[in-house]
């Protein structure tokens, strides 16, 4: 009987340890990492191409801080230092470039 809850009592003890390693690992708020880049062009009138093309640079930073740093990186959002860089390369192209530093947000699930 004594061997069954010391067995117990281990596992319970290793699922709390191996819960906050799991949290110290997910809870980064704060941290930053260097500036990325992502760039896209996209097309359009009217502003559309410039829209697109802004959406999609963002799309590639975010793809660009989770491929370097992980998943806890890559939230546009929490991004700091942000420089935008948009402009037309033609009649209906656009091009935009962001340049931000990512920084890690608390990851649940």
């Amino acid at each position: 009987m004594k061997s069954r809850i010391g067995s117990i009592m281990l596992i319970g003890v290793s699922l709390f340890a191996g819960a906050s390693e799991a949290d110290a690992r997910w809870n980064r708020r704060g941290e930053c990492r260097p500036p990325l880049e992502g760039a896209a062009t996209g097309k359009g009138i009217l502003g559309l191409g410039s829209a697109r093309a802004r959406e999609a640079a963002r799309d590639n930073w975010e793809a660009s801080a989770e491929d370097r740093y992980g998943r806890a990186f890559a939230n546009f959002n929490r991004a700091t230092s942000v420089q935008w860089d948009c402009a037309k390369a033609a009649l209906i192209t656009a091009k935009c470039v962001v340049i931000a530093r990512p920084c890690a947000s608390r990851i649940s699930g």
